[in-house]
């Protein structure tokens, strides 16, 4: 399935019919927009289709924070998360999760932007730098 640029560009045009004033996805507009495309099925509606999904998913993970830890955090440290990353980015969804192999420490993925301070990645530095 081949995506050309003007599919490209009707699948961004489609994107930004869906984004409130404050350029925020609001899911009922991306439902109702896929609903109607599959409902008029236009010329090359699949390859649409798979372009204004695509960037449905990239605009939902640049809004979206998931946190990792080794182990569960409290309330009142995920409270101190949210609002260092909100004064930041506002308006951010959160996904905490918990991953032991971190050994200690957490790390944070909002869109492509990582940071990571857990021990794991720590001792991968340590012994890059050897």
């Amino acid at each position: 399935m081949k995506i050309t640029k003007e599919i490209q560009a009707q699948a961004r045009q489609m994107l930004r019919l869906c984004l409130d004033e404050d350029g925020r996805l609001l899911e009922d507009r991306v439902r109702m927009a896929s609903a109607a495309l599959v409902r008029k099925k236009p010329r090359h509606t699949a390859e649409l289709l798979s372009a204004f999904t695509s960037l449905v998913r990239l605009e939902q993970q640049r809004h979206t924070a998931t946190v990792q830890s080794a182990v569960p955090l409290t309330e009142q440290e995920q409270a101190a998360i949210r609002a260092k990353l909100d004064a930041k980015t506002p308006g951010l969804r959160y996904d905490w999760q918990v991953k032991p192999e971190l050994l200690a420490g957490i790390r944070i993925c909002v869109g492509d932007r990582v940071t990571d301070a857990s021990v794991r990645a720590r001792i991968r530095q340590l012994t890059s730098q050897n």
